[in-house]
C-alpha cells in the first residue's frame, strides 16, 4: 500500500469527541472548529492547503466514523491513519485495509481492527 489515497476515513470504539481534538490540534496547531454536535467539524490549514476533518458519532453501532475529506496528511492510507490515532487515542479503531471506490460493493471483509497495540484482519459484519 505505497498509493497516497485522496482521503481517509478510520472508525473509533465510542470515542472521546475532546481527545480526538487535543490529538489533532497537536498535529495541526491551527485547528479550527466548524461545527458541534453530532457530527463534528474541524479545519486544518496543512502546508498542502485546507483540509477539513469530521467525527460523525452515529457511523456505526458504538464506532464513529473520522473523515479526513482531503487526504493532506503525511498518512498514506486509512491504515497510517489508524495507526497514528491509536497510538495517539488508545481506542478501538477499525479501518478498511485497501483503497475503496465507489463501485466496489458492499463487501465487509477486508478490515483491519486496531485493538490493545495489536492488528488484526476481521470481516465487518
Amino acid at each position: 500500500m505505497t498509493e497516497h489515497f485522496p482521503d481517509l476515513e478510520i472508525y473509533l470504539l465510542k470515542p472521546d469527541q475532546a481527545a480526538i481534538e487535543s490529538w489533532l490540534q497537536q498535529c495541526w496547531p491551527q485547528l479550527q472548529t466548524l461545527q458541534q454536535g453530532e457530527r463534528f467539524h474541524w479545519r486544518a490549514d496543512t502546508e498542502q492547503g485546507l483540509m477539513d476533518i469530521y467525527l460523525n458519532s452515529q457511523a456505526e453501532k458504538n464506532f464513529a466514523s473520522l473523515w479526513f475529506k482531503q487526504n493532506r496528511t503525511a498518512w498514506r492510507n486509512d491504515l497510517e491513519c489508524a495507526r497514528a490515532a491509536h497510538a495517539a487515542l488508545q481506542v478501538e479503531i477499525r479501518c478498511s485495509a485497501a483503497g475503496w471506490q465507489e463501485d466496489d460493493g458492499e463487501d465487509d471483509s477486508g478490515w483491519i481492527k486496531l485493538i490493545r497495540g495489536e492488528e488484526k484482519p476481521f470481516t465487518w459484519r
